[in-house]
């Protein structure tokens, strides 16, 4: 974990150069009636990609240079890598299974997925995950007994960002608005899916209907004051049908 935090610290270099903090999150599970499902996690940071290529396009600026250099690459790629690497982290953990990893340094889009055989097992598996990556205690964050499901407060990964790149930016007030200019577009999305049921009622106001009522999306924005200040969470229950 701490040398994901030092990377995370190439992250913002990066971004300072590029004048862009582009980051998004999205957190992608699929249930079934019966408990089973597919967890997907995803970190794209494909935009901040795209301005440090046209950047390195305009060439003859050192800015320009600097942002496109094989060094900052490299290092996202490593920050990339210590995201991605679960497989070893929940091996042999029961109940999981078809563990991928995804670390594509080409696009700068970097996470992980694996299917679960019930919620306990997928409880089981973030527990480990939030522990090894973020340092994070999680107990129970998925609730589901085929016609109520829950996602607790525990385990948001944006809030875990957010606090891990605060860390490294310092106290200085001139740091921390610079911090929320970067990032003010940094967006959290879960989205679930729910393959053999509609949804019958929700509870999280940002929460999205869509797919005839069987997938449900909450979309925040850590660095959003608006949001902040309707201290807006990942929280939500669902009654299903």
């Amino acid at each position: 974990m701490k040398q994901f935090k030092s990377l995370l610290l190439v992250f913002l270099a990066v971004g300072a150069l590029t004048m862009s903090g582009c980051l998004h999150i999205i957190e992608d599970v699929t249930f079934h009636k019966n408990g089973s499902g597919t967890y997907k996690m995803t970190l794209d940071m494909s935009e901040i990609k795209g301005m440090m290529e046209m950047m390195k396009g305009m060439g003859g600026d050192s800015t320009a240079a600097a942002a496109g250099a094989d060094v900052p690459d490299n290092s996202m790629g490593q920050m990339g890598e210590q995201l991605s690497s679960v497989a070893a982290t929940i091996k042999g953990v029961q109940g999981i299974s078809n563990v991928v990893e995804v670390n594509d340094t080409a696009s700068f889009k970097f996470g992980y997925s694996f299917d679960f055989a019930d919620v306990t097992a997928l409880n089981r598996a973030l527990k480990i995950i939030n522990k090894d990556k973020f340092e994070s205690k999680t107990d129970e964050i998925y609730k589901f007994d085929g016609k109520n499901f829950e996602r607790t407060g525990d385990g948001d990964i944006g809030a875990q960002m957010k606090k891990s790149l605060a860390e490294n930016s310092g106290e200085e007030a001139e740091n921390m608005d610079m911090m929320k200019t970067f990032f003010a577009d940094m967006s959290y999305k879960q989205v679930y899916h729910f393959a053999d049921q509609k949804i019958k009622k929700n509870s999280n106001e940002l929460g999205v209907l869509s797919d005839g009522e069987q997938t449900y999306t909450i979309e925040l924005k850590p660095f959003n004051e608006e949001q902040a200040s309707k201290k807006v969470t990942v929280a939500t229950k669902l009654k299903l049908k």
